[in-house]
């Protein structure tokens, strides 16, 4: 039977007027995943956004189970045009991309948002991973620490030249690269395998509609007490939805949840740029969509 409506009245969020852009989609999409039309009426506002520390510090709310994002002008206009492929593509199959439940402009300020599940709920997180399959792989969070991103910038010529100038957190920055980059998650045969095929079928619709520069989150948390694993990761387990559950050799249970984050960025004449300009960087993300495909997967 079609999923059934949860509510009837007009989405406000933040109890803001909005437009509503392509939500016979997005509609369909909470209906499926029995989210509410009001999920996000409440519980953040336009004065609450905060830096996300994702590119170019995307403003963002936490709205319980969701998180809401600003949207910068190419973003928007790339969701505007990918969302009806995107339906067909989380409808249609195993998929690890992060729901995308509305998408909006404020009336009275005329600023564009979007709105999603939180692809990894809240820690403290064992490690929380953001991988790209590039340099740029990193480690987020260690045993409930963040870790902080301490950069080496190009006129900073002294961190490329000597190591021992670095600082504390550099060097913890460096080796939480280190270890993401060489990271090996423990799955189950059935998860992994199942993972595995939601990745490739992801990238190849990401190279399809020339998008990059996305990210792979992996974060690994132990289980609250009770919860059994699922042996051969049950449903819906490689769909970004809900966590894969294992045993541990010290009879506990770890919880991984993996999605696909921060895939509105499209291959422009800008990134071309950026590209010739990386030239002399080796492993760089600023590659077309289907070399980063490629090497994503």
């Amino acid at each position: 039977s079609p999923p059934r409506r949860m509510t009837v009245a007009a989405p406000r969020p933040g109890g803001r007027e909005v437009e509503l852009f392509n939500d016979s989609s997005f509609s369909e999409l909470r209906a499926r995943d029995q989210v509410p039309d009001d999920f996000i009426d409440e519980g953040w506002s336009l004065a609450n956004l905060q830096a996300g520390g994702g590119k170019g510090g995307t403003l963002m709310a936490r709205a319980g189970a969701y998180i809401v994002k600003e949207l910068s002008p190419g973003d928007h206009a790339t969701l505007l045009q990918v969302t009806g492929s995107y339906f067909a593509h989380v409808t249609g199959g195993d998929t690890l991309l992060c729901p995308f439940y509305l998408h909006f402009r404020d009336v009275e300020t005329g600023r564009c948002f979007f709105a999603m599940r939180d692809a990894v709920g809240k820690g403290p997180f064992i490690a929380l991973y953001d991988l790209k399959g590039c340099a740029d792989d990193k480690l987020i969070e260690r045993d409930g620490v963040p870790i902080k991103a301490v950069h080496k910038r190009i006129w900073n010529v002294n961190m490329w030249v000597n190591k021992r100038s670095w600082t504390a957190e550099r060097r913890q920055y460096f080796q939480g690269k280190v270890e993401a980059r060489g990271v090996d998650v423990q799955l189950t045969a059935d998860q992994r395998d199942r993972c595995l095929k939601s990745i490739e079928r992801d990238t190849q619709w990401l190279s399809q509609n020339q998008l990059m520069d996305y990210s792979l989150l992996v974060a690994i948390r132990r289980a609250p007490k009770g919860v059994a694993a699922a042996c051969g990761g049950g449903d819906g387990a490689a769909q970004g939805h809900r966590p894969m559950l294992h045993n541990t050799a010290d009879g506990g249970v770890v919880s991984v949840n993996v999605s696909i984050i921060d895939f509105l960025q499209k291959w422009t004449t800008g990134k071309r740029v950026a590209m010739a300009l990386k030239a002399l960087e080796r492993n760089k993300a600023t590659v077309p969509p289907s070399v980063y495909g490629r090497r994503f997967s």
